[in-house]
Parts: structure tokens; sequence; C-alpha cells
């Protein structure tokens, strides 16, 4: 599974995603629309965002642009889910790395699971609250081996009390 080492990355990987959306729907999107992928109050962002994001409160209406970016997304859902898992991974691993932080991108998401034109968004392409997370390769491995080891230690201890202090 692809992995994002920055904050930056996984936002580059999903802003190129739907500003290529976009270019194939025909729907424009202006540097400021797509610089506010990027925003965020308390994780990394754009250095120029506070201008970016003072124009874009004076000069666009948020709901439009986030159902507008919404059904980018879900276009990007509908049009790639099953066709290529290497792209559904990369997508999904972006998604988990920017939940770690605070990031704009996070609500257009969710937009995008509410869209209702086209297929549900929310099973395993787009990475939600409702759909379970994709766990990392070997995860129930470890959690068994986890819960063995704890037992026999637990067991073990048992033993040791019953040896030492009797019944």
């Amino acid at each position: 599974m692809h992995r994002f080492a920055t904050d930056r990355e996984a936002l580059d990987f999903l802003a190129g995603r739907i500003a290529s959306q976009a270019k194939r729907e025909n729907v424009p999107l202006s540097d400021v629309e797509r610089k506010m992928l990027y925003f965020s109050e308390i994780s990394w962002t754009l250095p120029d965002m506070a201008t970016v994001s003072a124009e874009f409160d004076q000069n666009y209406n948020q709901d439009e642009y986030e159902r507008k970016i919404g059904q980018l997304i879900a276009g990007i859902t509908a049009n790639h889910h099953g066709q290529n898992e290497q792209e559904e991974e990369k997508w999904d691993a972006a998604v988990i790395k920017l939940s770690e932080g605070d990031h704009y991108i996070q609500v257009l998401l969710k937009v995008a699971a509410s869209v209702r034109n086209g297929p549900p968004v929310a099973h395993g392409f787009i990475p939600s609250f409702d759909a379970p997370a994709i766990r990392p390769p070997h995860d129930r491995l470890k959690l068994w081996l986890t819960a063995v080891l704890v037992f026999l230690t637990l067991a073990g201890l048992a033993f040791l009390k019953a040896k030492l202090f009797g019944n």
C-alpha cells in the first residue's frame, strides 16, 4: 500500500486528481479554487493561503464551491472505482494521511459522500466514518498474535502465583 510521508504529498495527489477530473468534465477551476483544496487553519498549507482565503471569502460562494468539488470527487469515484486498484489505494492512503490533521479537503470529501447522483462513494474508494478503514497488511495477524501473547502472559503469571503462594 502506498504511504504519503507528508500532508503536502497527500494534498498534491488529491488536488491533482481533482484538477484532472475538472478538466475531463470541462469544469473550470480558478487558481483560487485550486489553492483552496490546500486550506488548513492548523496543518500544513500553501504559504499564501491567508491571501487566497481572503479572496475566496470575498469572491466565491462556499456552498457552491463545496458542491462543485464534491461532484468532481464523486465523479472520480464513479469513473475509477474498481478499475485501478493502485490508484484507489493511493487515494485511500492520501485521505487517511490527511485525516491525521485538520484540512478543508476533509469537508469536501464528506460533501462528495453526500452527493446523490451516481454510485455510493463511501465504500472503499473514499474512506469515511461509515465505511471500514483500510487496514495495513498483516494487521489482523498482529492483533491475534498480541492477544495470544497477552493470554499466555496472564496464564504464566497465574501459574507462577500458584507455584509461589499455593492455592
